[in-house]
């Protein structure tokens, strides 16, 4: 009877880990108007911070349920201008951790033409940040510095319409796992926060970007989506299309120097040599402090 109350109440903090360990977008800032859920964001689920782990899932799309909801508004914006969104846990209190510091990786914005819903080769990538090896920090480290908000300028070229404005966390913390080949329940590999908002872009150009299939632009064992954190770094591929900077459909300067160009890392190594003989791993993500309030962290092996 105590083990099965043990086990009862183990479950049940690990269930509390998870979802403290998670992240959402609750906001977008658009020319300096902030919106929350319901408004430009597309409504959640109940579960709202909860990830999803298959790349081929149409859930990759929007985010679990997403591409079948309707935001209330299609929010105004200017072509070229610099929007905010904002990720957090659970609410957007001081208190807020944002995300887990455990779930280490990269931050990801594409748009598409609302009118498309989202389907076929109509994604273009907007924004990209990975893993800087000047300050050994992710994009989900400077995130959480900057209380869950990041800065993204839309191009000044694109056409004027309405648009899905889709923002992505791929946390990386059981990435050393392929989902494809895993059995764990939950399951283990890449975990990628999606939610799509409705955005309505004036002014910009007559200009449509080359656009790609969300599911469709990753696989289980993608550079920069089967990858050990917990190794060594020497290099890391930020994943997906390239960047759409207006004028081009080159990469712009900045994301090369956060993607191929600056030694980040790219999964080499069999997973076997990140754990130690009894299946635990041997060390946090690199440049990952364990938060001491977060019980998430110290459940990790409960597939947070």
């Amino acid at each position: 009877m105590k083990n099965a109350a043990f086990g009862f109440t183990f479950g049940a903090l690990a269930g509390i880990a998870q979802v403290a360990a998670h992240t959402y977008l609750s906001h977008v800032t658009l020319d300096g108007t902030r919106y929350n859920e319901g408004q430009c964001i597309r409504p959640y689920p109940k579960d709202r911070n909860f990830p999803v782990y298959d790349p081929s899932s149409k859930d990759l799309t929007c985010g679990t349920n997403g591409i079948n909801t309707v935001a209330a508004q299609t929010c105004a914006v200017k072509a070229g201008s610099v929007i905010t969104v904002e990720w957090h846990q659970l609410n957007d209190s001081a208190a807020d951790l944002v995300i887990d510091p455990s779930h280490v990786g990269p931050c990801l914005v594409y748009m598409a033409p609302l009118s498309s819903g989202g389907a076929g080769d109509v994604w273009f990538k907007i924004f990209e940040e990975g893993y800087d090896p000047t300050t050994k920090k992710w994009c989900i480290n400077n995130l959480i510095a900057n209380h869950g908000k990041l800065d993204v300028k839309l191009p000044s070229d694109i056409k004027a319409g309405d648009y899905l404005l889709r923002t992505e966390i791929i946390a990386l913390h059981e990435a050393f796992s392929n989902y494809a080949t895993q059995s764990a329940t939950p399951p283990e590999g890449a975990q990628y926060y999606v939610n799509c908002a409705q955005v309505s872009v004036s002014g910009g150009g007559d200009v449509t970007p080359q656009g790609y299939a969300i599911p469709g632009i990753y696989k289980t064992d993608s550079p920069g989506i089967l990858i050990n954190v917990y190794l060594p770094f020497g290099t890391y591929t930020i994943p997906g299309p390239p960047v759409y900077v207006a004028g081009s459909d080159a990469r712009s300067l900045s994301s090369d120097s956060q993607s191929n160009d600056s030694g980040y890392n790219s999964f080499e190594e069999p997973l076997t040599d990140s754990l130690s003989g009894d299946g635990d791993l041997n060390e946090t993500p690199l440049s990952s402090t364990p938060s001491s309030s977060s019980t998430a962290y110290a459940l990790r092996k409960c597939h947070s």
